[in-house]
């Protein structure tokens, strides 16, 4: 319960501080873009097509664990652990439901389906990164040039080269199984950078700014995945405040973009709350 609130306190503190920075006579003309809403529902539909190649992804993993979901049973489940995610965290949390429930259901080891969610956050997070070691080169950085690419290239190869060896050695996957998980990946990847790209059209924002803005989305959602606020809430509007400084951006387009991917996370992952009933935390000698 302490945790819970915590996190609320620092989700609450950061959009406080954030939105203290803004002109809010700029954030109300933004905001509203009636013609625009075509956008909005775009940028809806591009995000659960990212929820669904990630849930695609994770039943890869699943099934090389030993659990055999059909897709629609998958996704249903990934969507009631989206909704548990983002209204329970600290409690029982999303990835722990998705875990008993597939314990219970399947007789699988806790153990097994622990290292199963945590291989595919991992792998999730090594695609982020390997997609901003491609972005570095081609943005504005005030640095030197030929330093910049060759940093991005080792770490790109670094990042290739962690992904490759730990699906291989310790979650013991093929390579064609391997090149699938990194495949969707990136798909995931860039379905919810077009979500973004879909809402900052919808702002306005100038189009030659959408490749840095697009880079602090990546940063922020690396930095969303720590513990610290209620479903990343505050983090990525403080990652946009303060990374727009070094392209010299308007802040508000990227932190008012960033809190429209968190109204698309919860309207999205209202979805699952339909889905609850469907499963049960109960072994099946224990229902009647």
């Amino acid at each position: 319960m302490l945790k819970v609130v915590l996190q609320v306190l620092v989700s609450a503190c950061l959009v406080v501080f954030v939105f203290r920075q803004l002109d809010f006579s700029q954030v109300k003309i933004l905001a509203y873009h009636p013609r625009r809403a075509p956008l909005l529902v775009a940028a809806f539909v591009t995000f659960n097509l990212s929820k669904i190649a990630s849930a695609l992804r994770l039943n890869i993993y699943q099934r090389h664990a030993g659990v055999h979901l059909g897709e629609g049973e998958n996704l249903r489940l990934y969507y009631a652990g989206m909704f548990l995610n983002l209204f329970l965290p600290g409690g029982i949390g999303g990835d722990a439901y998705k875990i008993l429930v597939l314990h219970r259901s399947h007789a699988m080891p806790l153990r097994a389906l622990i290292t199963t969610t945590l291989a595919d956050r991992v792998s999730g997070i090594l695609v982020l990164l390997a997609i901003a070691c491609l972005l570095m080169p081609m943005l504005a950085l005030p640095w030197d040039a030929p330093a910049v690419i060759a940093v991005a290239l080792a770490s790109l190869g670094a990042v290739i080269a962690v992904f490759v060896a730990g699906h291989r050695w310790l979650v013991k996957l093929d390579p064609r199984g391997i090149a699938a998980v990194f495949g969707l990946g990136i798909g995931v990847q860039c379905l919810q950078l077009t979500c973004m790209g879909m809402l900052l059209a919808y702002l306005g924002a100038p189009a030659a700014h959408y490749l840095a803005y697009s880079f602090l989305f990546l940063v922020s959602s690396i930095a969303a995945v720590l513990p610290l606020s209620v479903g990343g809430l505050g983090i990525r509007e403080a990652t946009f405040l303060f990374g727009v400084g070094l392209f010299h951006l308007e802040p508000t387009f990227g932190v008012m973009a960033s809190s429209g991917f968190f109204l698309t996370t919860v309207f999205s992952s209202l979805i699952g709350s339909l889905f609850l009933g469907h499963f049960s935390l109960r072994s099946p000698a224990a229902r009647y």
